[in-house]
Formats: structure tokens, sequence, C-alpha cells
């Protein structure tokens, strides 16, 4: 049984890998259905309206009934909780269902972690605290995506036993076309695929398109493609970033389907995101897959994605100059935009291939 957060979330992240385990598996998503379901073989859905983002207490407690009473109609023995939110809700229930086993899946360790609000530091702690007392005494398991949020919950006193490392999701490469062998470069053409949030480095990365576009004004073309997050403190004004920002040369897209973002990657060249960390950025490695070259901050989760001047460029955290350095480097240096696309390419098959990720979730499963 999967906790996801909603359908869309399902269709985006989790589709491909739910799909191969119920090839072996009867699988239970539970999810808000934020849209028409298609129907899976072998796949449950239970439609619940789980915050993925909320800390009211109030909602806690009501999103905590919603859970139990569905963990408590049901035989599963294995239990899946996706993201921060929706693991503090399966740990409460761990200590409830001793017979069920719980694994949390941390996309990444996002504005909980990162945040150095004094509030959010105290929610921190507690959080940390009851995780590590559902690890130790229910025996449930943390899956991690990249080596850094590995080393952060081994430096909080986690064992290494209560922690795996998984590499995103899987994903299959056949459906992304190489379209590193590039024809026409005439105009370079950047691209930021996520959703609109500040610690995403969307700012940063719109002062240096925006700079790069005076520079080079019908030279360079910049797109952004993602939505709104109004329950993240992160999110950001999607009216304002156009007032400031959009022009001719950058463009906004907005919340776009999986097949409209595939279009995207095989018409622009490079790939940026200037997040200040990630658990694994699936839409970096899905353009990598795509045949484009990254520029990204060299932080958790990113860096599990590039090799330095192999297949892009890190970029310094937060500096929207450096970003326009990298970016300003592609432009000036054309060729080198089709042979690090193709290593690209390359690099994310060995290392994020469906097949192999696949296959650690079902051991999971059949442990």
């Amino acid at each position: 049984m999967f906790f996801i957060s909603s359908y869309s979330f399902f269709k985006t992240h989790r589709r491909e890998l739910i799909e191969f385990l119920a090839k072996h598996k009867k699988i239970f998503v539970v999810c808000k259905m934020n849209e028409s379901a298609n129907i899976e073989k072998n796949v449950t859905f239970i439609n619940a309206n789980i915050s993925d983002a909320s800390l009211n207490i109030f909602k806690i407690f009501q999103d905590f009934i919603k859970s139990f009473k569905i963990l408590k109609n049901t035989n599963e023995k294995k239990v899946f909780f996706v993201s921060t939110r929706l693991i503090l809700i399966g740990i409460f229930n761990s200590f409830l269902f001793y017979r069920k086993k719980f694994i949390y899946v941390f996309s990444g360790l996002g504005y909980l972690f990162i945040s150095n609000n004094f509030l959010i530091k105290i929610i921190r702690s507690i959080y940390l605290m009851i995780l590590k007392s559902s690890v130790s005494i229910c025996s449930s398991i943390c899956i991690v995506q990249n080596q850094d949020d590995y080393d952060f919950f081994i430096s909080k006193g986690f064992k290494e036993e209560s922690l795996r490392i998984i590499y995103g999701n899987g994903i299959d490469h056949h459906q992304f076309i190489d379209n590193s062998p590039k024809k026409d470069l005439s105009i370079i053409k950047f691209l930021f695929v996520g959703r609109l949030l500040s610690d995403k480095g969307l700012i940063e990365f719109l002062d240096a398109s925006k700079d790069l576009a005076s520079k080079y004004k019908d030279r360079v073309s910049i797109g952004i493609a993602g939505g709104i997050d109004q329950n993240n403190p992160a999110n950001l004004d999607i009216d304002r970033l156009k007032e400031n920002y959009e022009s001719q040369q950058i463009r906004f897209f907005g919340d776009i389907k999986q097949n409209e973002v595939i279009k995207l990657y095989k018409e622009y060249d490079i790939f940026v995101l200037p997040s200040y960390r990630e658990g694994l950025p699936r839409a970096a490695i899905e353009a990598s897959l795509s045949g484009m070259p990254l520029i990204l901050t060299e932080v958790p989760g990113c860096k599990e994605c590039l090799e330095d001047g192999y297949n892009g460029f890190f970029i310094k955290i937060r500096s929207s100059r450096d970003i326009l350095r990298k970016m300003e480097h592609f432009v000036k240096n054309q060729e080198i935009i089709g042979v690090m696309g193709s290593a690209s390419r390359k690099f994310s098959i060995d290392k994020f291939s469906g097949d192999k990720i696949f296959k650690e979730y079902l051991k999971i499963l059949e442990e």
C-alpha cells in the first residue's frame, strides 16, 4: 500500500514504479483523486483527501484518523508513506499497527529541513525525535534518494540498517528521445521545469535569464514550466513573476501535462535547476534522458545527476551571477551542447534505469 498526496503526483512520479510492482503484488494507492483515474491492472485506488503540506495540528489529527480507518480495514503488511507530511501521519500509525511494516520514502529534505526559522527548527527536532522512535520501536525503514540525505540521518543517530538509498523512482528511458544531435542552434534555449518555489532557485534563474536576454536579445530563449504550490511556504506569486520577468524571450508555460513537458525537452537545448536542495530531481533526469546538458546547483540530490564538465556544470547556490556565467558559456561555446547532451543521456540511463530501481522496491516488498 502506498500513501501518496494526489493522483496527479502518482501519474508524474510513481506510476511506472507501481505498474511494475503490480505485476508481482496487488497494490493499493491511497491519494486524493484530483482527476479521473485510468484503470490500472492490479492497482486499487482509495480516495482520501489527506494534505501533504499543512502543519496545522487539527488538520494533522483529522488526516491521522482518515489514515487509521483505512489501515484498520486493509490487510496490507507493507505500507509506504511518500513525502515529509504524509510520513508524519505514517509515524503516528506505526505505533498502533505493530503487525504492519512502515516504510517512509523521503523524496527530499525540503523546507522543514533547510529552513533556519526558529519555529521550524523546533518542529524539525520534534519530527526527527518521533521518526527515530518509530524506526527503533516499530522497525520502520527510511528510504532516501541521495547520499547526502543518508548521511544526514546517520548524523542524527539513525542506524544503517534502518536506512536505504534508492536513486529515485525509476524512469523508462525509452519514452524520451535523444535530442542531443542539435541541428539548429541559431537560438540557444534554456528550460526550467519545477514548482514555482523560491527554494527551487527560481528568482535567481529569472534574474540571470533577464540579464542574458538583455545582452543577447534574439539569440536566446528561456522557458519556465510548472505550477504554484499554495500549501508550500516557499510558494511564489505567478502574476508577480510574469509582471517582473515575462518578455519576448522569457516565457511562462504554467502547469502543463507530462506529454507537453516531454515536448519541451525536445524543443529546448539546456536544462537549468538552481534548487537549494532536492531529493532527486526527476525533471533533471528526464531532461538528461532527452539529451540535454544540465546546469544544477551543487547541493544534495542535484549532485547525483551531474558530473561537472561531463554532462553539464554545477553552479553556486543562490547565485544568479554564476547561473548567468554558465548559461553564457553555452551561448559562446555551442559546440559543447550536443557533446554534453549525449553524455547526459548515457549518464542517466546507467544510473537511474527503471529496471534497476523497480527491483530494489520489489525486494523490499518481498522481504
